[in-house]
């Protein structure tokens, strides 16, 4: 039987940029394999799923050299209706979305294969039920939460029934239970897929993964033994020493908020925050972090609740009370304004050392890896000298080693006065990072 996939000494240059992805060797991908795709942030993983589905060199131009054989095919003479079969998740949820309900995304791709109008909504209502998402059909897909996206984005591939799926970070953006559910899922609708996934919180994919695929830092590509695997994920352990009886920056009384003909989103929320605390919030996708972190930055306007250094913020000068913020968005991509990744940060080399940029100092920020425009995002929004810093999933896309460095550069800003509000899903880096942990249900934050 043809391999699915054949990749023999590929590389690749990405254009006007010295950034480039090579990978030694051979590597055969079988019919009916679920791999995951391991190796550090940068190492070229992603750029792999490009070109395993075509995009490069098909949209991404640039030098190719070594080949990419699909079914016995070099994929860079198959054209857009033979690469169809090949379905792919970018790790980024916001860069697939075309449609503005979620009903209307999701049927996008059955009507181009020219389905009746029954046979659409049986498939959607179907799969809307496994996926649990019911609730998200007649939602503005603008509306929802980076993990919600992200869902709607992986359903819409799987109603094409695609031959191969390519996944990059499925779970980055979804709280532990969601994570948990779609491996569940995921596990009945590939049976018969050749599944391929990048993703750094292997502790969810052990059931559905049967071969790991390593790549080196020398562009090497190994097997590992997949029972060597270490599936959970690192506990980090750090310490630091608190200020002593620091004062309050940050209040919010009474706090309640609701988009626009919706149900509550935040109800009677009541915290309190000191100088130099590092404050993190987990919660279910669509609970309202993300939301919050916006109240709080004055990007969603909302009148009184909210007190910084016992002011009301509606009160206070937009542009003033900035300059006290720091908001690290979700989307690493809303932070880049320059040409290189050295003018997003003033061309402060030792901003590129910490942060493990400086071979990439040249590049467009838009042809870094997802993992690495997490990274040049917070070396950006964490140069500032401002006093509240708020960060939306400061560690998704990163490996263990960056992670440590992340959580050693807020313990030390902390330790210098200044103060975080973290939403995130990575327990064990919440649990190594913060100093008081909260749980957003039901509109509401519960103490952990």
């Amino acid at each position: 039987m043809t391999p699915v996939y054949i990749i023999r000494d590929f590389s690749f240059n990405y254009p006007n940029s010295n950034y480039k992805i090579g990978f030694s060797g051979q590597l055969v991908i079988n019919r009916g394999d679920h791999i995951l795709l391991q190796g550090i942030s940068g190492s070229g993983k992603s750029t792999l799923l490009l070109a395993l589905k075509g995009i490069i060199p098909h949209v991404i131009n640039g030098i190719v050299s070594g080949e990419i054989f699909y079914n016995g095919l070099s994929i860079s003479s198959l054209n857009e209706q033979d690469l169809l079969t090949i379905g792919y998740l970018q790790q980024n949820p916001d860069s697939q979305l075309v449609c503005h309900s979620v009903f209307a995304e999701l049927a996008f791709g059955l009507e181009n294969l020219s389905l009746s109008k029954l046979e659409i909504e049986t498939r959607i209502n179907t799969i809307a039920t496994d996926f649990q998402i019911c609730h998200l059909l007649n939602r503005n897909v603008h509306q929802l939460s980076g993990g919600e996206k992200q869902k709607i984005n992986l359903i819409a591939i799987l109603l094409m029934q695609p031959e191969v799926l390519l996944l990059d970070e499925p779970t980055a953006f979804l709280d532990p239970e969601s994570a948990m559910e779609l491996m569940v899922v995921l596990k009945k609708y590939t049976t018969n897929m050749t599944v391929i996934i990048v993703e750094h919180n292997l502790c969810y994919l052990q059931p559905i993964v049967n071969r790991v695929i390593r790549i080196d830092e020398d562009g090497s590509i190994g097997e590992p033994d997949i029972n060597t695997v270490n599936w959970q994920p690192q506990l980090f352990v750090s310490s630091r020493q608190r200020l002593n009886n620091p004062p309050e920056v940050l209040t919010l009384k009474n706090l309640h908020f609701a988009y626009q003909s919706e149900k509550p989103l935040l109800k009677d929320i009541n915290l309190t925050v000191r100088q130099g605390n590092i404050i993190a919030i987990h919660g279910k996708n669509g609970s309202g972090k993300s939301s919050l972190l916006k109240l709080i930055a004055k990007i969603i306007p909302k009148h009184s609740s909210i007190y910084w250094q016992q002011e009301d913020i509606a009160k206070l000068n937009t542009k003033q009370y900035w300059q006290h913020i720091s908001l690290l968005w979700q989307n690493p991509e809303s932070h880049f304004i320059f040409n290189s990744v050295s003018e997003e940060i003033n061309h402060q080399q030792d901003k590129l050392v910490k942060f493990n940029l400086l071979p990439q100092a040249k590049n467009n920020p838009f042809n870094l890896s997802e993992g690495q425009k997490r990274r040049l995002s917070l070396a950006i929004t964490l140069n500032k000298s401002t006093q509240l810093f708020l960060l939306d999933e400061p560690s998704f896309g990163q490996d263990e080693t960056n992670k440590i460095i992340l959580i050693n550069t807020i313990q030390q800003l902390a330790q210098s006065h200044g103060t975080f509000i973290i939403i995130t899903h990575d327990l064990a880096f919440s649990n190594a990072v913060a100093d008081h942990v909260y749980t957003l249900k039901e509109g509401q934050l519960w103490v952990n």
